[in-house]
């Protein structure tokens, strides 16, 4: 019996936190398709804290009128808020409305604020409901408030939330691309620009020793040796403006 009433007061610490720690898992998708993109994080965080008027209102309660407010009733009350919340979510979760000359999902955020109403009011009345038990308990329950967090962490990991794929794209002129897209089309630069540099250090190097421009060069000695093109760059510029005069026997153009 014992071991019963430790489960259940971990379920019942996890049901705290467990519904807005499983939004913040999943915004890796919902950045995606809601209309908000990046910004709906801030939008979240802005919504969680104006839901911290339960905890304050539950508060000014017992202090202006101790004795009216059973947590009991409060708990059943916010856990059927936080069930219907739950459920609406799963249908309306993409649900865009019309506004100001955007589409911006209202029921979403709506729900959103119901949740961490929910969550937000747990702190302030769970805590003295378990005061009612004895004193050992408040160890699982506080197990449980730390499983509200790994709990939805898990299942997002079994989902695969926010697993991208990287594809090639060209960026035509007046588009933006995908964050995913400009770091590839970045590294595809920065591989440019070294193969153009280790191009030019090898027509510099033979200008500076005498070959022609399109002459093939001898195998270097290696990528430290004195024959290295990386090494002779730095005295094939030094002697740049010489070898624009014509002293090295070839035209650069």
């Amino acid at each position: 019996m014992a071991l019963l009433t430790h489960l259940l007061v971990c379920v019942f610490g996890m049901g705290s936190w467990v519904a807005i720690n499983g939004l913040w898992v999943e915004l890796p998708l919902l950045v995606i398709e809601l209309p908000e993109s990046w910004d709906l994080p801030s939008y979240l965080t802005v919504v969680i804290q104006l839901a911290n008027i339960g905890p304050l209102l539950v508060t000014l309660l017992h202090r202006f009128q101790p004795g009216c407010l059973s947590e009991v009733p409060v708990i059943f009350l916010i856990l059927c808020i936080g069930t219907a919340a739950c459920i609406l979510l799963a249908f309306l979760w993409n649900t865009t409305s019309w506004i100001q000359g955007g589409r911006h999902s209202v029921a979403f955020i709506a729900l959103t604020f119901f949740l961490a109403l929910v969550d937000c009011t747990s702190s302030v009345t769970f805590l003295p409901f378990m005061s009612q038990l004895p004193t050992y308990y408040l160890t699982t329950f506080f197990i449980g408030e730390g499983l509200s967090g790994l709990l939805p962490a898990l299942v997002a990991l079994a989902q695969g939330s926010g697993i991208t794929t990287c594809v090639n794209a060209t960026q035509a002129p007046g588009t933006t691309l995908s964050p995913v897209t400009t770091v590839e089309t970045h590294v595809t630069q920065v591989t440019a620009v070294s193969r153009v540099a280790h191009s030019a250090g090898n027509q510099l190097w033979g200008l500076q020793h005498g070959h022609g421009c399109h002459e093939p060069l001898p195998h270097p000695a290696g990528s430290l040796g004195w024959r290295s093109p990386h090494r002779a760059l730095l005295g094939a510029v030094c002697r740049l403006p010489q070898l624009c005069q014509g002293d090295a026997g070839c035209d650069l153009a």
